[in-house]
């Protein structure tokens, strides 16, 4: 299957999953995480929308940790901005950002956890297309003290081999409700 099929058929499945089935697997995923939270100090998540695993939950159940989201560029670079609820703006495809454009050094960054349309166990990924997270992850491995990267995502989202090319950045780690990788 190519890219652009895995992504459509992955968005319309997500998209039929229930709140209430959201919220259960999105709780034992953000269980399966706390050994690698609590080990970090700077962590870098995405700030989830519709039915994509409820990741923002982590802040409040770790308000001793600093957290950092996304920012998109129009260059196609991604930076992180220091979470901040006060300054959150909705970005045109439908996720919060930071409305500053005051960013922090992604150097400082522990752990980072990474959305996706689709891993493999090969843990490769497949997001919407864009190529920020791949070119922001290559940025980090090659001049970064090799931060923790962990990618979460429901376990119907986690195939046997999806396409990857040169410039696709595996993760460290899969993390679904039903198992770990």
């Amino acid at each position: 299957m190519k890219k652009d099929e895995i992504r459509k058929n992955m968005i319309e499945k997500r998209n039929l999953l229930s709140k209430e089935t959201v919220e259960k697997n999105s709780n034992i995923i953000i269980e399966k995480l706390d050994i690698y939270i609590r080990k970090a100090e700077n962590i870098m998540i995405f700030m989830n929308m519709g039915n994509e695993v409820e990741i923002t939950k982590i802040i409040k159940l770790y308000s001793d940790k600093n957290f950092y989201i996304p920012k998109t560029l129009p260059n196609k670079e991604m930076k992180i901005s220091r979470y901040n609820e006060n300054e959150l703006v909705l970005h045109k495809f439908g996720y919060y950002e930071s409305k500053s454009d005051i960013f922090s050094d992604e150097n400082i960054l522990d752990l980072i956890i990474v959305p996706a349309l689709a891993f493999d166990i090969s843990k490769n990924r497949i997001g919407f297309g864009g190529g920020y997270y791949d070119k922001f992850l290559h940025k980090i491995r090659k001049n970064h003290n090799n931060p923790l990267i962990i990618g979460i995502c429901y376990d119907f989202q986690l195939l046997d081999n999806i396409p990857s090319e040169d410039h696709d950045v595996k993760v460290d780690f899969v993390i679904t409700e039903k198992r770990s990788l």
